[in-house]
């Protein structure tokens, strides 16, 4: 089996009578390799983790640093690599299944071409913030941080004018779909039939910062490699999971249909919306960073749900660590991917929309290859996800 393989969330789908009645995922495939930081300085491992953990790097950064010093810079760059993309995710993967127009297509789309650009000025204020990728100076050393909520116009602008059509403030307190406006008015128009798609887990997990009312007890997670679980059950994790810890809308829609595609969706610009709307001025002073021996359970939700960091430090080096991703509660066997393309309708097994649109809801940290069969016979491969 390749490198390449591995980075790729196995997902068999077997179709009979224009309905999927049989799913299996393989798991996450990439475990383990955070064994490599074993021996490594725990004084700069931080200069190695974002890199290696490219997805996702500054929740992972996050969540490393978080037992031993301040984190309000790396909170706000955490908080900026989320909206950035939650904020292009419905132009990759929706808006070109749901919208037959040049403009809405995936790459070269006007529409897709202006969040492209809105992510340019995002990672502009990383750098400003923490330097060049991975955006760690400020921990290298003292350093004064400075930012304006001034410095977010274009991405504000963007959001309000371009995807929701209203201010943030406002999209926040609406309470019905027939509310929303503008680019996400329109998804919603053209997918509301993935309302009813309520397939799926009802357990969820959300471990905390960014979002309240949360709780984790690490005693109640059981690791078993390709399958995680919490409390004895699998969980789904992510956007939908955060989304119904703050928002009415998400929880009376919920209440009434359950979980689906487009509640995810929506969850996801929801999401965005509470972050941004949370940045404000900032300027504080950074210290080198430094860390003290011990063992350390860290964690945060991330761009795809729950992050959770387990190590321990002795003599000033790594001596284990053990990481579990979002994607590994996702895709766990019998998981939340599984179930919630299992009864999912599909109108032609060749061009599988409904999967498309499901899978990439739930949005694992690598690529899913969809596999499709229909009455046993393999139809269509399709790769879902791997670009946000």
């Amino acid at each position: 089996m390749s490198l390449y393989d591995l980075e790729i969330i196995d997902l068999d789908v077997n179709i009979r009578d224009k309905k999927v009645v049989s799913a299996k995922c393989s798991g996450n495939k990439v475990r383990g390799f955070e064994k490599a930081f074993t021996g490594k300085d725990a004084k700069t491992l931080y200069e190695v983790l974002p890199r290696v953990l490219a997805t996702c790097s500054q929740s992972h950064l996050y969540v490393y640093i978080k037992p031993h010093t301040q984190t309000s810079i790396t909170e706000l760059l955490m908080f900026l690599e989320i909206i950035d993309s939650h904020m292009k995710h419905p132009y990759a993967y929706w808006f070109p299944h749901i919208i037959k127009d040049e403009k809405y297509s995936f790459p070269s789309g006007e529409k897709f071409r202006k969040v492209n650009l809105v992510s340019r000025k995002i990672k502009e204020i990383m750098e400003k913030i923490g330097g060049k990728w991975p955006h760690v100076d400020y921990l290298r050393g003292k350093k004064i941080v400075k930012i304006t909520k001034e410095e977010l116009r274009d991405i504000i602008s963007f959001m309000e004018n371009e995807l929701l059509g209203m201010s943030i403030e406002d999209f926040l307190n609406i309470k019905r779909l027939e509310e929303l406006s503008a680019d996400l008015k329109l998804l919603v128009e053209k997918s509301i039939e993935s309302l009813n798609w309520n397939f799926g887990l009802r357990d969820y997990l959300v471990v905390g910062f960014p979002f309240k009312n949360t709780d984790l007890d690490y005693n109640y997670i059981k690791d078993e490699g390709l399958e995680v679980s919490y409390k004895g059950k699998k969980v789904e994790v992510g956007p939908l999971a955060q989304a119904l810890t703050f928002d009415e809308l998400v929880k009376s829609y919920f209440i009434k249909y359950g979980p689906s595609p487009l509640l995810r969706e929506i969850s996801r610009i929801k999401v965005a919306a509470k972050l941004i709307s949370e940045i404000n001025d900032l300027e504080i002073s950074s210290e080198r960073f430094s860390i003290s021996d011990g063992n350390y359970v860290s964690f945060a939700e991330s761009i795809r749900g729950s992050l959770i960091h387990q190590y321990e430090i002795s003599n000033g080096k790594i001596s284990n660590y053990r990481i579990i991703q979002p994607t590994t509660f996702i895709a766990s066997p019998s998981g939340a991917l599984e179930s919630a393309v299992i009864g999912l309708p599909i109108k032609s097994a060749k061009d599988p929309v409904e999967l498309a649109l499901t899978v990439s809801s739930l949005d694992t940290c690598f690529v899913t290859r969809v596999r499709v069969f229909e009455n046993g016979k393999l139809v269509t491969t399709k790769r879902i996800g791997g670009f946000c």
